[in-house]
């Protein structure tokens, strides 16, 4: 059982006012509530408050982050759903089963991507004579700096096309929904 010293309570006291005060977003709850866990840890020294309340933040933002990070390796590692075989079962009124195959593919679909891509496509044609290049490498995962090569631009330059072409597809993304 630690010792709550003095340092140890005025931590306690300044976390849970952080936690009241403040943006309330996920991210920094969790980080509140791991460094309040933390800061009750009895190998954690607890001389100076001032001290123990940044490394326990810092801590607790490391934890918070290394965390996220094993998520998303271990979230790699497993196959993605496909729309495409995705079966519905449904159990008829003498008990058999009844399986049909649920598939989201529309010929309208289809459509709206194409024109979709149309014209993101020609948006980037606008940019400049690097915008169809700087499209493709977007659309084929190629670097930044591949594609800058490629095009025979600056690697700034790539970005901000990328970024511009992102920004396009948001907005069209918004103003169709």
């Amino acid at each position: 059982m630690p010792q709550l010293n003095e340092a140890r309570q005025s931590v306690l006291r300044r976390l849970y006012d952080m936690h009241h005060r403040g943006a309330q977003d996920v991210q920094r709850l969790e980080v509140l509530d791991t460094a309040l866990s933390l800061t009750l840890g009895e190998r954690r020294a607890a001389d100076c408050p001032k001290f123990l309340l940044r490394n326990v933040l810092r801590d607790a933002k490391r934890t918070h982050d290394r965390a996220a990070m094993a998520a998303r390796e271990s979230a790699a590692v497993l196959p993605l759903p496909d729309a495409h075989r995705r079966r519905t079962y449904q159990l008829q009124a003498d008990g058999t089963k009844t399986v049909e195959l649920v598939s989201h593919d529309t010929p309208e679909e289809r459509a709206l991507v194409g024109e979709t891509l149309q014209e993101l496509e020609s948006y980037a044609r606008n940019l400049g004579r690097h915008g169809l290049t700087c499209w493709a490498g977007l659309l084929a995962g190629r670097t930044a700096t591949e594609t800058a090569a490629g095009a025979g631009v600056s690697i700034a330059t790539v970005e901000r096309a990328w970024k511009s072409i992102r920004t396009h597809a948001r907005c069209l993304l918004l103003a169709s929904g």
